[in-house]
């Protein structure tokens, strides 16, 4: 059939007309848009690491039932050399005394006792550190006494692995005290221990 030349005006206005309004929704219109995936990133790209984790404190030591806190300040590191100072804090309200050298233990991270020799004085592992020497000393509430641990990580032994040590055991009067640190004392099985000493008060 021959449409006159006004209705094919009409026709081609008319399919004009609806191929415009397809056009302005595309498929899929009025959902929300798809996230875009990234891929094909190389590892260690920014975009492909999770999100970083917020570094949060460790708990702060409360005070132990005995009314003793022990605290172990970092080593100090230096040619295969450990040096440590751990403190004791009465944080009780009972005068407490410890005298002379404190008798002290090494714990693997299995909470097994390590065979370590004790040097009293700590010659035996380096001159370098002090040692006050024998006496006793009063620890009223909220003082401290401190000592001085000594080692080397030296390792020359190739029949056992070497001794690292995860728990530190201090007994006194009261008790025993727990300290969790790394004493690496390689094939040395030696650990010099100083004398305990009064922790002045800061001003």
């Amino acid at each position: 059939m021959i449409l006159p030349p006004a209705a094919r005006v009409c026709v081609v206005a008319a399919a004009l007309i609806c191929l415009a309004g397809c056009g302005t929704q595309a498929p899929g219109a009025g959902a929300a848009p798809a996230r875009p995936t990234v891929t094909g990133l190389p590892p260690g790209h920014p975009l492909v690491q999770p999100p970083p984790t917020v570094w949060s404190p460790p708990p702060t030591p409360s005070c132990a039932g005995s009314g003793l806190l022990l605290y172990a300040e970092p080593p100090d590191a230096a040619m295969g050399l450990r040096v440590q100072t751990v403190t004791l804090t009465n944080c009780g309200d009972t005068v407490r005394q410890v005298e002379g050298y404190p008798r002290v233990r090494l714990l693997d991270e299995d909470g097994e006792p390590l065979k370590v020799k004790i040097d009293r004085g700590a010659r035996q592992v380096t001159t370098a550190v002090e040692d006050p020497g024998p006496k006793a000393v009063t620890v009223r509430p909220g003082r401290s006494a401190a000592f001085t641990l000594a080692w080397r990580n030296t390792y020359g032994g190739t029949t056992r692995p070497p001794a690292v040590g995860a728990t530190l055991v201090v007994t006194t009067g009261s008790g025993r005290v727990r300290v969790s640190g790394l004493f690496d004392l390689g094939s040395t099985d030696l650990l010099g221990v100083t004398a305990w000493k009064p922790v002045p008060v800061k001003r």
